[in-house]
């Protein structure tokens, strides 16, 4: 299948070449996400592969995805202290958020993630030579599984959910994911309907193991001091505060619609909006202002006034500034496009309003909506929705959450134990 594979990829080369280029300097992509997608060797990585310790390669495409691995390299720090641990991305703003990680020795190396072809794959797996590689969520890569099963370097897909597009895709596929799906050495995945989604692809019982959801197990987190400081930033004492986290286009608008009907019976009310793509910033800020609000900008340092929206333009910030609010709005979910982490504002002590889009993350917002925890909504009901939660008064808010989330710990714990049993045992 491999020879055949890249035969029916190999007139695609020149246009996959231009699409890179396009990508670095009509886009303005970083130089470095170039040269990482045609498998540039930097001394670092050459350093890492000759470290004499065990090495893990774990690749998370964006933010959202790195996020998700923070608990799984933490874990893995402690399964295997003696390990060296490389993070790989896709997107500029991943890699950012990995600088951070290597900057905090949360990893050993960070880099782009390489375009999945040989001519760039083999390279990078020369250079950094890991025992195990570890794909965040969804990412299967046909080439790079099959080449890493070659040189018997073991492959987790790590916290895997299947999404409705795989579901219907895969069985059209074919012998192309009958032979993708054969070179993973095992799907750790996050819960019971994502097993049985993965058996129903074909994929052998042996190869299935439901560790449990990363995304679930997050513990609660005493925001306390984050809200203070967050709060005090803003200027804000006893004004309430939407925090609107990883927008979309179109998302922005409805909200902006929201707000303003909101302020005609709440006139202190104040909103964040945080796009998911910094690239789109600007866009966002000329949405504000055609809504007749003034904007103040996070990157400038700025305390937004009474008629400003507050635009969160930075990276990895958002799930800490979450705090600040009394209510908050997942993005990704008025929309199609699946939603993000639903959980990361329950855990900080704040209630959650979602849209209607939530395939990728339905255990979260099952969870949710059982418990009170939040509201699903849409635009047309957006307004009222925010305002019903900004007027509800919940003490136990925090105690319920820890209730909640208590039973679904460990997960991290045991896909790590799994990666470590898998690279001692080479």
């Amino acid at each position: 299948m491999f020879p055949l594979f890249n035969a029916l990829l190999a007139p695609f080369y020149p246009a996959l070449g231009l699409y890179t280029l396009y990508r670095r300097f009509v886009q303005k992509k970083s130089a470095a996400s170039f040269q990482g997608q045609w498998g540039h060797i930097s001394p670092e990585m050459r350093a890492f592969g000759r470290t004499p310790h065990p090495k893990i390669w774990i690749h998370a495409v964006s933010v959202g995805e790195t996020m998700a691995a923070k608990p799984i390299l933490a874990a893995l720090r402690a399964e295997m202290p003696d390990a060296k641990i490389a993070l790989s991305s896709t997107t500029d703003a991943g890699r950012e958020l990995a600088q951070k990680l290597l900057q905090n020795k949360e990893i050993d190396l960070c880099f782009g993630f390489p375009l999945d072809l040989p001519v760039a794959i083999v390279p990078v797996l020369n250079a950094i030579r890991p025992g195990a590689i570890g794909f965040v969520e969804t990412e299967l890569w046909p080439n790079l599984l099959h080449i890493a099963h070659k040189r018997q370097i073991a492959t987790f897909l790590l916290n895997g959910r299947v999404s409705d597009n795989l579901l219907k895709t895969a069985p059209k596929l074919g012998p192309l994911w009958k032979w993708m799906s054969g070179n993973v050495t095992q799907f750790l995945m996050r819960g019971d309907d994502d097993a049985e989604r993965l058996r129903s692809l074909g994929v052998a019982q042996e190869k299935i193991m439901v560790a449990g959801d990363v995304k679930l197990e997050a513990p609660l987190i005493d925001a306390s001091l984050s809200r203070k400081q967050w709060r005090e930033r803003l200027g804000l004492t006893n004004e309430q505060l939407v925090v609107a986290g990883s927008t979309h286009d179109g998302e922005e608008v409805m909200l902006l619609s929201a707000f303003a009907t909101l302020r005609e019976k709440m006139p202190s009310l104040r909103l964040a909006l945080a796009p998911r793509h910094l690239d789109r910033a600007g866009e966002v800020a000329r949405h504000i202002e055609a809504a007749h609000f003034r904007v103040a900008r996070r990157s400038e340092n700025a305390q937004p006034a009474e008629d400003a929206v507050y635009l969160l333009d930075s990276v990895g910030e958002l799930a800490d500034f979450y705090a600040a609010g009394d209510v908050a709005l997942v993005g990704g979910t008025l929309i199609q496009r699946g939603g993000h982490n639903l959980l990361e504002p329950v855990v900080r002590g704040v209630p959650v309003v979602f849209g209607p889009s939530v395939d990728n993350f339905r255990p979260a917002a099952e969870l949710i909506l059982k418990h009170n925890l939040g509201e699903k909504t849409d635009e047309s009901h957006l307004a009222e929705t925010l305002k019903r939660w900004l007027e509800r008064k919940d003490d136990d808010f925090a105690a319920r959450v820890e209730g909640v989330l208590s039973p679904h710990r460990g997960a991290a714990q045991r896909m790590a134990k799994r990666i470590g049993e898998a690279v001692r045992g080479k």
